[in-house]
């Protein structure tokens, strides 16, 4: 005898359907694995079947509806999914589940049944102890600590600073629309703040202190491929010529050559306006090989922390400079938050004075990196070199796990020649 569960596929995901007592239940399986959405369906239909579930664990009550299946009521499939039950006679439908077994695979387990009563120690997860437990714990930079710190605020009122294991997949759907209606937050904002929210929930289900789905999951407004045609464009180099390869730009040389050498910096290298910003003459290096290049560390990401090849006229220029100032002299903001006011203020008092501030919408100095990269890859440069130069992370098992990081001295051999042209076709010099 066989026995068919009714669940059927939607998309990419197995979704559970039944009936019971007039009463339609449909819930997603979180899964396209057709064997492991058999299971998830047998322990859910374990768990309605039951006439109560019982105590999950010391801290957690569930209650499920005592509800009688027969063979007529039972299933309504959609696809067929053949699983061998006893031959005795009058066999019961489905065998409900231990509660021991539910909570230890309740990490699997789609949320469905609310607790039956408060949880215990629901003051050590009070939403604002543990976003700020969490901020403290993981190992971040000072700007992302801020940015943090800034989105629980804006999440614990809403919540009341309630337990956060109550959390529900509704709930998150109405911080949601109130961050976008009350609160006038555009969606790449609303996405990073529930991303954070998702973030500190992965980190209890890692721990074993949130049992469940993450109800925070999948409640992205922006896609991956919206934000990147939504952000800083890259800027083809015949049009940053305009701007830094004029004779006008050229004289900001003697009026502010840290600005004009950080401006060509980011031109040929692609480097963060934050790490430029706090270079010394220490991190100007030459392999062993002749290589010329910047040692980065400190940067926004550990990909980041990378040897970079530069031309060796930039490089001497950039050591002349930084050894008789020690640095670039900016003033890094408040909270982490680099350098990048104090050299994009610079570059638009210098666009407005020219006239030049509608040659490009979003001019600034993030453009560079995307501009520097773009124009790599449309001069046949490997995406893995471009990967490597620019400090993207690679997660791919191909390229990102078991492929090494190319040397610096590989690097300047596929874009040594690149950047040269670069500098020379924005005229630089320093004298």
């Amino acid at each position: 005898m066989t026995l068919s569960l009714p669940i059927y596929k939607r998309g990419n995901t197995f979704v559970l359907h039944i009936r019971i007592a007039g009463r339609q239940i449909k819930r997603s399986l979180a899964t396209n694995d057709p064997a492991l959405a058999k299971l998830r369906a047998m322990q859910l239909l374990g768990q309605i079947t039951a006439d109560r579930l019982g105590q999950a664990t010391d801290k957690q009550q569930f209650l499920a509806p005592p509800v009688q299946l027969d063979s007529q009521n039972a299933i309504a499939t959609d696809v067929p999914c053949e699983i061998p039950v006893s031959q005795e006679s009058n066999p019961p439908l489905l065998t409900p589940i231990p509660a021991q077994a539910v909570a230890r695979n309740a990490h699997v387990l789609p949320t469905f049944f609310a607790p039956k009563k408060a949880l215990e120690d629901a003051s050590v997860f009070k939403m604002a102890r543990v976003f700020g437990e969490y901020i403290a714990v993981k190992k971040i930079k000072e700007v992302t600590k801020v940015d943090y710190a800034s989105y629980a605020k804006d999440i614990t009122p809403f919540f009341k600073n309630s337990d956060i294991r109550t959390l529900t997949e509704r709930g998150v759907s109405d911080l949601i629309l109130h961050l976008r209606q009350e609160q006038g937050n555009d969606p790449r904002t609303i996405d990073n703040k529930i991303g954070f929210l998702r973030a500190v929930i992965n980190h209890l289900i890692k721990n074993g202190q949130f049992f469940g789905v993450n109800p925070a999951a999948a409640k992205n407004l922006v896609s991956k491929r919206e934000r990147r045609q939504s952000g800083t464009k890259p800027i083809a180099y015949n049009d940053l010529k305009l701007v830094f390869g004029d004779s006008r730009f050229a004289k900001m040389r003697d009026e502010k050559p840290n600005i004009y050498l950080i401006v060509m910096t980011g031109l040929v290298t692609g480097m963060r306006v934050s790490s430029v910003g706090r270079l010394t003459a220490a991190d100007l290096k030459i392999s062993m090989k002749g290589t010329h290049y910047i040692d980065i560390s400190g940067d926004k990401t550990i990909a980041g922390n990378r040897d970079i090849p530069i031309p060796q006229i930039l490089f001497e220029s950039l050591h002349e400079h930084l050894t008789a100032h020690g640095n670039f002299g900016l003033t890094e903001r408040g909270g982490g938050k680099g350098y990048s006011d104090a050299v994009n203020k610079p570059i638009k008092a210098f666009l407005k004075e020219h006239r030049l501030e509608g040659v490009h919408k979003k001019l600034s100095f993030h453009a560079f990196r995307k501009s520097f990269n773009d124009h790599l890859l449309k001069c046949g440069v490997e995406q893995y070199i471009c990967g490597a130069v620019l400090g993207h992370v690679d997660e791919t098992m191909t390229t990102g796990v078991y492929a090494k990081t190319p040397s610096v001295d590989v690097l300047a051999e596929r874009i040594d020649h690149h950047q040269i042209e670069i500098l020379n076709y924005l005229t630089f010099t320093w004298e």
